[in-house]
C-alpha cells in the first residue's frame, strides 16, 4: 500500500467508513501499522532490505485494519479491509502482469511463465512453490509458505490474508480467460482458513 492508485483505492473506502475525518484515521493507521511491525522478527536487525520492504508495506494494511475494528468490531472491519485489499491486489498483480511480453504463449504455458516471473519479485521472492503437476492442461502447484500470511500471522491479524486470497479469484479469470482457476475442492483450501498449505489449479477451458 503506497503509490497513488492504492492510496486512492484506500481513501474511497475509509471516507466511506469514517467520513471527512479519513486522512487523521489514514495516519493513525500509519502509526498503529508502525508500532506492529516493530513487534514482528522483520524489524530486528540482520533481517535483508529485500525481505523486510514487503511486510513494511503490508504493516499500514493492519493499521487500518486495527483501527476499523476499533471502531466498529471485526465483521465490519474485515467487509471494508476486503473492499480495499483485493482491488489493490488486483491492480498491483495487473500492473505487473502488463509488463510482461507473454504474446508468444498462450494457456497454460502462459499462466505457468506469468507465476514464475512473479516468484522472481522481491515481493513474492520468499514464496516457497512447489509444483504437483504441469502439463498442456493442467497447473497444480501449492504454496506452503506465504509471506502475507507470515506476516499477518505474526501481526496477530491472520484473518486479513484472506482478502489476498480473494485476489486471485478476482484477477486470474480476466488475465487468462482461456483457463478456469480454483483450489481443488474449496476456496477456502489456503493457510489463512487454516490448512498446512495453499491449493492452486489452473486447468484448459473445454
Amino acid at each position: 500500500m503506497a503509490n497513488t492508485q492504492t492510496l486512492s483505492i484506500a481513501r474511497s473506502v475509509l471516507s466511506q467508513e469514517v467520513g471527512w475525518t479519513w486522512p487523521m484515521f489514514l495516519a493513525g493507521s500509519a502509526i498503529k501499522g508502525n508500532a506492529v511491525f516493530r513487534k514482528t522478527h522483520w524489524a530486528a536487525p540482520g533481517v535483508s532490505k529485500e525481505e523486510v520492504r514487503f511486510p513494511k508495506r503490508l504493516s499500514l494494511a493492519a493499521g487500518i485494519y486495527l483501527g476499523l475494528k476499533q471502531k466498529f468490531g471485526q465483521t465490519r472491519a474485515l467487509a471494508a479491509m476486503r473492499r480495499i485489499l483485493v482491488p489493490i491486489g488486483e491492480a498491483t498483480d495487473r500492473q505487473f502482469f502488463d509488463t510482461l511480453d507473454l504474446s508468444n504463449l498462450t494457456g497454460i504455458q502462459r499462466f505457468v511463465e506469468f507465476k514464475q516471473k512473479m516468484g522472481e519479485t522481491p515481493e513474492h521472492r520468499y514464496t516457497q512453490r512447489k509444483y504437483v503437476r504441469v502439463d498442456d492442461t493442467t497447473c497444480h502447484y501449492i504454496i506452503t509458505r506465504c509471506l502475507v500470511y507470515d506476516f499477518f500471522l505474526e501481526a496477530g491479524t491472520p484473518e486479513l490474508t484472506r482478502s489476498f486470497c480473494d485476489t486471485d479469484q478476482a484477477f486470474f479469470p480476466s488475465a487468462f480467460p482461456d483457463l478456469e482457476f480454483s483450489r481443488g475442492a474449496s476456496w477456502e483450501n489456503t493457510m489463512a482458513y487454516g490448512k498446512d498449505h495453499c491449493e492452486y489449479l489452473a486447468t484448459k477451458k473445454a
